[in-house]
């Protein structure tokens, strides 16, 4: 039987120096296909060089929640003032037509049959793209493998580590976070599967190291800290051994806004954007006042 390897790349938002690096490891060990399961592009502001990268090595390729933020927004065309949404019209002002035509077109899930191994590939849930599916979540797990159609469920968007086990007879895969995982210090996750006689025989959980001084020096040449260097600080934490703080941040926005508006998002927010919860700017600077002693733009 032919043995291939499949390596499943998830939530690069836009690191394209860890994907060099994760492709490079790859590459060494020989993989056959690629499948890039979402959350390609958002947080790092670099957009077009990731996606141009991804094209290349796949067309097996699916959008997550940073990708719809997007579209959504092509859509609405949403005025809010927020600072923190700043950083989405960045994005959506650098994508080139091209690109941004592509992610519009990608699905939420896809089923792949190697050497009869049927995989589901999803970025969140096969439902959505913005459930997330957490390894102590059993009965959402239970869920979704019970009567699955498929030999394995892979997906990634929560960025936990990387793991694996199998319930109800299938695999269950979570792929980790390739470009901010708030785990390591400048460190990529990605798995490679092994398939060989009709079945999956391994899983390798790839961890892979990448210059953090390069992605400073992009950051600061993008020109994205004139728009708002809170949301990219947050993010260099989360890459740089500091990845409790943008959590910490985010979970003191969250209590502050619901205190203060009884709700977590703008009251006008739609769609997707009710998931993301805009808070309001004197909660968003207030807080990067208090953490700024982490930040290093």
């Amino acid at each position: 039987m032919i043995k291939i390897k499949v390596a499943v790349i998830s939530d690069i938002h836009g690191n394209c120096v860890a994907l060099k690096e994760v492709l490079k490891d790859a590459e060494k060990n020989k993989v056959d296909e690629y499948v890039f399961i979402g959350d390609l592009i958002n947080d790092l502001p670099f957009g077009n060089e990731t996606l141009e990268i991804v094209r290349k090595y796949s067309n097996k390729i699916l959008k997550g929640n940073k990708e719809q933020y997007l579209i959504e927004y092509d859509k609405y065309k949403y005025d809010w003032k927020n600072i923190q949404f700043k950083n989405v019209k960045f994005m959506y002002n650098e994508l080139t037509e091209e690109n941004l035509e592509f992610i519009k077109k990608l699905p939420i899930c896809l089923t792949v049959e190697y050497e009869g191994v049927k995989i589901l590939f999803a970025h969140g849930s096969p439902k959505s793209v913005e459930e997330q599916l957490h390894r102590e979540k059993r009965e959402l797990l239970d869920f979704y493998t019970k009567g699955l159609d498929a030999d394995a469920l892979i997906f990634g968007h929560t960025h936990e580590k990387m793991w694996y086990e199998n319930i109800n007879g299938k695999l269950v895969v979570n792929a980790g976070c390739c470009g901010v995982s708030p785990h390591y210090t400048s460190q990529a996750e990605y798995i490679i599967l092994e398939i060989e006689e009709n079945k999956i025989t391994n899983v390798q959980l790839r961890l892979i190291d990448y210059d953090i001084n390069i992605i400073k020096e992009k950051i600061i040449k993008s020109e994205i800290l004139k728009q708002d260097k809170v949301l990219m600080n947050l993010s260099f934490c989360a890459i740089s051994g500091k990845g409790m703080v943008r959590y910490n941040f985010l979970k003191e926005a969250k209590k502050i806004m619901f205190e203060k508006n009884g709700r977590l998002c703008v009251e006008n927010a739609k769609g997707i954007y009710k998931y993301m919860k805009l808070y309001d700017d004197d909660i968003w600077l207030g807080l990067a006042e208090k953490y700024k002693k982490y930040f290093v733009f």
